[in-house]
């Protein structure tokens, strides 16, 4: 059972190792915070055969929900490099989008108060809003996101793969 952000590579190769003695690989990537902890819903992107995913299962819904199986080991992995991307570029479009604001004379508490309840909202808005700003948000967060765009770069130039536009919006107002 894989949980830690890794290069999917790693993953690849521990199966060729473990696949032929017998073992099976299973990737639960996690996505969320303590809140989502103590909450008991962490979710669970896991990637693996569909038994071993079977076996483990009860295990893993212990404190992981959802459990969304995404295919075969290293899927669990390669969708949360895929979120944090995502979740990463958010933040830099909220940036952006505070910096606007700011250019239009809105205060950013002002904007992220009642941004949530437009046709813009996503959940990564209402923690930025919760806590008043970007800056703030990122405070509360930069020890993580640092380390997973660090791993979905790595990742993506490994497997020469392009993050595209999302490596604009994840440098904006960096």
């Amino acid at each position: 059972m894989i949980h830690t952000t890794i290069s999917p590579k790693t993953i690849d190769d521990l199966v060729a190792v473990a696949e032929p003695l017998g073992i099976a690989v299973v990737d639960a990537a996690v996505s969320g915070g303590p809140h989502n902890i103590a909450a008991g819903d962490l979710a669970l992107f896991v990637g693996g055969a569909e038994d071993a995913v079977g076996r483990i299962g009860p295990i893993l819904k212990s404190y992981g929900n959802p459990l969304i199986h995404v295919g075969p080991s290293g899927n669990g992995l390669r969708v949360k490099l895929v979120n944090n991307a995502l979740f990463a570029a958010q933040i830099g479009l909220l940036a952006e989008a505070e910096e606007l604001g700011r250019q239009l004379g809105v205060a950013p508490e002002t904007l992220f108060e009642a941004l949530p309840y437009g046709s813009a909202s996503c959940k990564i808005m209402g923690n930025v809003a919760m806590r008043g700003s970007v800056e703030a948000f990122r405070t509360s967060v930069g020890e993580f996101i640092s380390k997973d765009v660090s791993v979905v770069r790595n990742t993506v130039a490994e497997l020469g793969a392009d993050l595209g536009v999302l490596d604009t919006a994840i440098n904006a107002r960096t």
